[in-house]
């Protein structure tokens, strides 16, 4: 129900986006024929049914693309407009396209404002009227499910939190049931201890409860299970959480295995739509980059062959994504034999060549870490593979890092490169898997770009 209550909200905004995208398109073809700015023009509707179409499918596209409907990365009203305002620039230059594809050669700069202008104003006042709205109905009782949370611990105030920070939830947080008798009568983040975990029962029924959240630890297992027994017999959703998963993947998923529920810690943190964006975008600019490079990559395998013996390339052995093991292939930059010490990177590692040394300053021993991408070992952005035994020295929590494919650039590398230390790197790679997005990975490659000219980090 909590899910499903937001996925039919962010459905009902993706045919209201298009619906009124449609709307404004003709709202515009119409203010240019009968508004008094510029000039006359021929009689006739600009917006023939192709490009009506046309912006149909573009719109929900981009928007999509862009993380307005996800529920995830649009908490806020501003998170949205961040969202919906490139994703409308976007569109409207595919649009613009599509009129030059469609031979309608003509095309009316007025009408284009007029449009951009009322599409913008639709989308978000009616997100904002509809985040309003819920968020009214359900501080008002109105609408939306009545919850309750049992334990007013961490893992309770965080979905409280979360509630509250999270409009297209459906529900209305009603308080807590505290296993601490002590806490009964105050208030915890903002809301009433109504009772202890005894009194659940009388809860529900007093306060007409439609669902109720167990976020008792997983030590209390006794009382977890006796607590939903005892509230099998009444008509409300419950629902309970697991022990936190500190020392697992970022994202753990719970499927149904025929009536078994199966909770997935190692499943793929980016999967579906997202993912398939992310691998055509990986195809394409690793594909175009390497024809454009490969020029380059030659110039700098003769200077590597011609500095000091030793193979042009260099495989080593690195961790990817869900742990899986793959050679990662740079231009040597160290002399022949120097992996076999396993130490850190420094700035002043003696055993990296002459042109090693140019090549890392400007990151163009990396340049063969495009294969990889094509080969699907890796992405353009993402965590930066590991070396093993690095990785076998790592904290369990420190491994959801590999809940997404490894990437040449990452958060971490455009937030400080190799001057962070570990701890802070892997807390840069958790932060990028947990709001990942197709913008975001944009934002990261552009960011890339000063950061390699400048070299800070590059060692």
């Amino acid at each position: 129900m909590l899910k499903g209550f937001a996925d039919r909200l962010l459905a009902l905004l993706f045919v209201a986006d298009a619906t009124l995208t449609g709307g404004a398109l003709l709202a515009a073809d119409w203010g240019r024929h009968n508004l008094p700015l510029g000039g006359a023009v021929a009689p006739g509707p600009f917006i023939k049914p192709s490009i009506l179409l046309a912006a149909l499918l573009i719109w929900p596209f981009f928007l999509r693309l862009f993380g307005a409907y996800d529920s995830r990365h649009t908490r806020t009203f501003l998170d949205e407009l961040r969202a919906i305002v490139p994703a409308v620039a976007i569109s409207t230059l595919v649009l613009i396209g599509f009129f030059f594809l469609a031979e309608f050669r003509f095309i009316s700069r007025i009408l284009l404002a007029y449009f951009v202008t009322l599409d913008l104003l639709l989308l978000l006042n009616f997100r904002l009227g509809a985040r309003l709205l819920v968020s009214w109905l359900a501080a008002s009782g109105h609408a939306g499910r009545r919850l309750l949370i049992v334990d007013a611990g961490p893992v309770g105030r965080e979905i409280a939190s979360l509630i509250g920070t999270h409009p297209w939830s459906g529900l209305s947080l009603v308080g807590f049931a505290s296993d601490d008798p002590v806490l009964v009568g105050t208030y915890v983040a903002g809301y009433p201890v109504l009772g202890t975990t005894s009194d659940v029962v009388r809860l529900v029924k007093e306060h007409a409860i439609d669902d109720v959240i167990v976020a008792l630890p997983a030590r209390q297992h006794e009382q977890i299970v006796r607590l939903a027994l005892d509230l099998l017999p009444l008509p409300v959703q419950v629902r309970i959480v697991p022990e936190r998963f500190e020392m697992i993947s970022a994202r753990a998923r719970v499927e149904d295995f025929w009536g078994i529920p199966l909770i997935g810690i190692r499943d793929p943190a980016i999967t579906g739509f997202d993912r398939a964006v992310k691998r055509v975008f990986d195809l394409v600019i690793a594909g175009a980059a390497l024809a454009l490079l490969l020029p380059v990559m030659v110039v700098i395998a003769i200077a590597i062959k011609l500095d000091s013996p030793g193979p042009i390339f260099y495989g080593p052995l690195r961790v990817g994504e869900n742990g899986r093991y793959f050679r990662m292939w740079k231009f040597r930059t160290m002399v022949a034999g120097a992996d076999a010490e396993q130490r850190y990177k420094t700035p002043d590692d003696p055993r990296r060549t002459r042109v090693g040394r140019v090549l890392r300053r400007w990151s163009l021993d990396e340049l063969p870490n495009l294969i990889n991408v094509l080969l699907g070992q890796m992405s353009l952005v993402g965590p930066r593979p590991e070396q093993p035994w690095i990785v076998e020295r790592y904290e369990p929590w420190q491994r959801k890092r590999f809940a997404v494919p490894p990437g040449i650039t990452g958060w971490w590398q455009v937030n400080g490169r190799s001057d962070k230390p570990l701890h802070e790197n892997v807390d840069y790679d958790i932060y990028y898997i947990q709001n990942y997005s197709p913008l975001l990975d944009l934002v990261i490659l552009f960011k890339t770009i000063p950061v390699v000219l400048k070299g800070k980090g590059a060692y």
